[in-house]
């Protein structure tokens, strides 16, 4: 999620892919499992029924005797334990008051026999599945749910608004076992609580016939009945599947080397310029990472309480920021296709990992393209003024600051803090990085940390491997006392 920088600053299918170990996207799909979820709309697309299939693969080292999924709906509800939006942004996310979201579960069924299914949390965010048998590795078990949506009137990722229904993190997905361990983490109002494996979806969506959809993914089959539209969509080897409804979009694109990028807007005199911006950031990403490995990519104009979001091959904007803001958070979320999409990482835990990065990932943009007239020297100069500036009034105040980067995006005392350790501090983590082992060995660490992690999980261990294989030097302590807080960083 890009929270604007300046602003915080200033407040305070065909798809192709050749280069993981010779693997096409078509093949690394057939490992993966698959989500097959039907999508009814009702008239005003405020709620919806949905049935839904997962064919889950145990794809882990050993046999799994539970799976856990995340309903994040729930947090949504009115009174709800886990918070979605913070006490600043509150009245602008509910600019009309409090409003119910939710996932009602009506029916689980499961290919194997089950010894119970238990809602877990005050919130019942998480389902627990107990399988009376264990699932072995490369073994599969489908699991079929009925269920019926509310959406929240809210500017929020899963929210509607006066232009815009966004309809994410909306159905259940599998948590991801980690080391052991199911990562369970509750939504939370700081960064983006989300954290999932790649998995293939096939999507069918209904809607009343005015309303156009942006979508992850590739339109398979489009038909019109009685009012009603149905729009099937498929996307192989993505980590999450989102869609934005509008009846008052326009769409402009554009083909570059078989991706079609198209921009999704309304009440934009410079339409054309957004789309320029998303074909220039596709373009200067895949030179500078490697291959973007989809099809499509869609940038979205949304009623959004921040400043975008990221989720694969569709990416949003929001409608409350203009200018060079909004060029910034085109670039910002596009970025995030290769850190967080193709390259996943626990954004609940090393949000740094995939923030700060694509931070620094806009920075490196604008090196490359001078058109934009964004002085990247300067930026460095502000960030580092405004963090000095921010560790000190928190220290005068608190009597200290923790500059922590690996902590729990829960354990974060308030947003700013977050913002300022994840993204400012993330940013300057790898600008001095790049100073410390130099430009062509930074860059092709890049490289090679996208190629060896596309499609898997990243840690901070398999960034510090590849910048250490390109550099040929020990980053760990350097890494370390970044991470541990140990840099005190000068404003000069």
């Amino acid at each position: 999620m890009k929270k604007v920088l300046l602003t915080i600053l200033g407040v305070f299918c065909t798809f192709v892919f050749v280069g993981c170990g010779g693997n096409t996207i078509d093949n690394i799909s057939k490992k993966l499992s698959t989500y097959t979820i039907s999508i009814t709309m009702n008239e005003d697309c405020h709620s919806f029924n949905a049935k839904q299939k997962i064919n889950y693969i145990n794809n882990e080292d050993e046999a799994l005797t539970e799976l856990y999924l995340h309903l994040y709906p729930k947090s949504f509800n009115i009174g709800a334990e886990s918070s979605v939006v913070g006490v600043l942004n509150k009245n602008k996310a509910y600019y009309n008051g409090d409003s119910e979201g939710d996932i009602n579960i009506d029916s689980v069924t499961a290919s194997q026999d089950v010894k119970q299914m238990t809602y877990l949390n005050k919130d019942e965010d998480i389902l627990r599945i107990e399988l009376a048998s264990p699932l072995a590795t490369r073994d599969n078990i489908e699991l079929n749910f009925e269920y019926s949506v509310v959406i929240p009137n809210c500017n929020h990722r899963f929210g509607y608004g006066e232009n815009t229904i966004n309809v994410a993190n909306f159905y259940p997905i599998m948590a991801v076992y980690d080391n052991g361990e199911y990562a369970l983490d509750s939504y939370h109002s700081n960064g983006d609580p989300f954290y999932s494996d790649v998995a293939n979806y096939d999507i069918t969506i209904t809607v009343p016939e005015a309303y156009t959809i942006a979508s992850t993914g590739v339109e398979k089959k489009h038909t019109i009945d009685n009012g009603s539209k149905t729009v099937n969509y498929n996307a192989k080897a993505v980590r999450d599947f989102a869609f934005v409804l509008s009846d008052k979009f326009e769409m402009i694109s554009s083909n570059i080397d078989g991706v079609e990028v198209m921009y999704y807007y309304y009440d934009d005199l410079n339409a054309e310029a957004s789309l320029q911006t998303s074909i220039d950031s596709l373009i200067t990403f895949e030179e500078l990472f490697g291959d973007y490995p989809y099809s499509t990519l869609s940038v979205v104009k949304a009623n959004f309480v921040h400043g975008g979001m990221e989720y694969p091959n569709m990416v949003l904007i929001s409608d409350d920021v203009d200018g060079a803001d909004y060029t910034n958070v085109i670039i910002h979320e596009i970025a995030h296709q290769w850190w967080y999409g193709v390259v996943g990482n626990n954004e609940c835990v090393n949000s740094w990992l995939d923030e700060g990065l694509t931070e620094f990932s806009t920075l490196l943009f604008y090196e490359k393209n001078s058109s934009y007239n964004v002085d990247p020297a300067e930026i460095i100069s502000n960030i580092t003024k405004s963090y000095a500036t921010f560790v000190d009034l928190y220290t005068s105040i608190l009597g200290e600051v923790d500059t922590t980067m690996n902590r729990n995006i829960a354990d974060f005392d308030t947003e700013p803090e977050y913002v300022y350790i994840t993204y400012v501090k993330g940013n300057l983590l790898f600008n001095t990085l790049r100073d410390y082992i130099g430009q062509d060995k930074f860059i092709k660490g890049l490289k090679k940390y996208y190629s060896d992690n596309a499609f898997d999980i990243a840690t901070p261990e398999d960034l510090i491997s590849a910048m250490e294989s390109t550099s040929g030097m020990d980053l760990t302590e350097f890494f370390n006392s970044w991470i541990d807080g140990k840099i005190k960083i000068i404003d000069k």
